[in-house]
């Protein structure tokens, strides 16, 4: 997992009390050229749930933080990555403590 990196909304990156909301991997994003470094996009994306349109659109408002890091912070999330889960979404569930799987990730569930 060296260099693979993935997308995830700044909040959820600084404030460490929130936990990922919403999680997707999307192929296309792990086709992406490596970028400085040789870092690669895994795909993974990782969301608080409650964003805007303009925060997603705002680039300032993602960061690109180490898959291997994320992996660590959060344990359930690990336990997708491990699974294979490439091309699904999730969506956290706090009274089970792990993430639902709600369908592949070229389909978002609706508001």
């Amino acid at each position: 997992m060296d260099n693979l990196i993935a997308f995830a909304s700044r909040r959820l990156v600084e404030d460490e009390s929130l936990t990922p909301g919403y999680v997707y991997h999307d192929p296309e994003d792990a086709t992406l050229p490596p970028g400085p470094g040789g870092r690669t996009a895994s795909g993974w994306n990782l969301l608080v749930g409650d964003e805007t349109d303009e925060q997603l659109a705002d680039a300032g408002e993602l960061l690109m933080p180490e898959l291997e890091w994320l992996i660590e912070r959060y344990p359930a999330f690990g336990k997708i990555v491990a699974a294979g889960s490439e091309g699904r979404q999730f969506e956290w569930d706090a009274d089970a403590g792990r993430y639902t799987d709600v369908g592949p990730s070229t389909g978002f569930p609706e508001d």
